[in-house]
């Protein structure tokens, strides 16, 4: 394999340390408290926070093995043939993802794309034209299917969040299908705030008051109730409300709305939450030192990558409704906060192949030949071995 060429030529010096290894993990896990002074470079010598040591979290077992089936047609094992889909590779995934992102039109014209190249295929094997035929084949080969979606399905996050990250994720957000909103007395809003904490791609939370109305010393994202004088849209209220809380004037970018199941939420909470996704870049450009007493106690970063991991969700349903915990930060998430937040993971980060480590890049030493280093940024995520998050993880 890769792996195995570069460690046979240049040996294991090049690879990283286990001290070093669990020093950039802990980067990312940033935490400011009301009286903090967070101006300029001073954010930096902040705190650190660690996972709370009670908090529990099981894993998923894996289905059994599938009994040996065979086709109708060619007789060969069924297991032997590997499907790739149009998409997945999973069919109930492939089928649910086109008829959840694609209109009937879209699909109907592409049905008919497929039954014309089969007719096509048939003529040309009927006249034994077979060098045509391989031709009109070829991008439905394995290799260039493979090829094609891994391409595509990239997203190295191992030097944070980039502007090309926002734009993959922007993109489905758009892409996402509509929902149709219930009709609700009190309408809310709530932020999503992706963000870069010591060059690490993490995910901002606040930590409320214990004095606060409602929702007392529980974690959620900045938000709340429309305000229907003050708020044109419900953009305006989370940044309204974002500012009122934490002081934050405003974001870079708003990426987009998390269209998410709103008879789900009303079950948690009662009342018509809508999440919007936003992009603020470095943590370390904004001033904490004005956030609210009365509402927030605390704001705190989660890097992606711990927000990624199996283990640290518990994932139930409970009378229908699901019940989500996330118990990999320095204070429990659940509720309203868990069931979005695992949304946005699910059915916006997740569709790409996420990678944290540069796995050959990171084995090369410095005066490896360019050449090589070149080659190792197109293949790093088809390493053997090479952690990922998303799609087959």
């Amino acid at each position: 394999s890769a792996m195995r060429t570069i460690r046979r030529k240049f040996g294991n010096a090049c690879f990283c340390t286990t001290s070093e290894s669990k020093a950039k993990h802990r980067r990312g896990r940033w935490m400011v408290r009301v009286g903090d002074k967070s101006t300029g470079a001073n954010v930096t010598n902040f705190r650190r926070w660690t996972p709370s040591e009670d908090d529990s979290a099981s894993t998923t077992n894996l289905p059994p093995a599938q009994k040996r089936k065979f086709d109708e047609f060619t007789g060969l094992e069924i297991n032997s043939i590997k499907a790739h889909g149009v998409i997945f590779e999973d069919k109930q995934k492939d089928l649910n993802h086109l008829v959840q992102n694609f209109t009937a039109p879209a699909l109907a014209a592409a049905l008919r794309d497929r039954e014309e190249t089969l007719h096509i295929c048939a003529i040309l094997l009927g006249e034994n034209r077979m060098t045509e035929l391989r031709k009109v084949l070829r991008p439905f080969h394995t290799e260039k299917i493979s090829e094609r979606r891994l391409k595509r399905r990239k997203m190295f996050l191992d030097e944070g969040f980039k502007s090309k990250h926002i734009f993959m994720i922007r993109k489905y957000l758009h892409r996402m299908p509509r929902q149709l909103p219930r009709y609700a007395e009190k309408r809310a809003s709530v932020m999503l705030p992706l963000c870069n904490a010591q060059g690490v791609a993490s995910v901002l939370f606040q930590y409320r008051s214990a004095t606060v109305r409602s929702h007392k010393s529980q974690v959620c994202f900045p938000g709340g109730i429309v305000d229907n004088r003050k708020d044109a849209n419900i953009v305006e209220t989370c940044l309204r409300e974002m500012n009122e809380e934490m002081g934050i004037d405003g974001v870079k970018d708003v990426c987009g709305v998390l269209r998410c199941d709103w008879g789900t939420i009303a079950k948690l909470v009662g009342v018509s939450v809508t999440p919007v996704v936003g992009w603020m870049g470095d943590i370390e450009d904004y001033d904490f030192s004005n956030m609210n007493p009365d509402e927030v106690q605390a704001a705190f970063t989660v890097p992606v990558e711990d927000l990624l991991q199996k283990e640290n969700w518990i994932v139930e349903e409970v009378d229908g409704v699901p019940s989500l915990e996330f118990a990999g930060g320095p204070h429990r998430i659940w509720g309203l906060t868990a069931f979005l937040l695992y949304r946005f993971l699910q059915d916006v980060l997740k569709r790409y192949r996420v990678y944290f480590v540069n796995e050959i890049e990171k084995l090369l030493p410095e005066d490896a030949p360019k050449l090589l280093r070149l080659e190792s940024l197109d293949s790093r995520e088809a390493l053997d071995g090479g952690k990922c998050y998303g799609e087959d993880d």
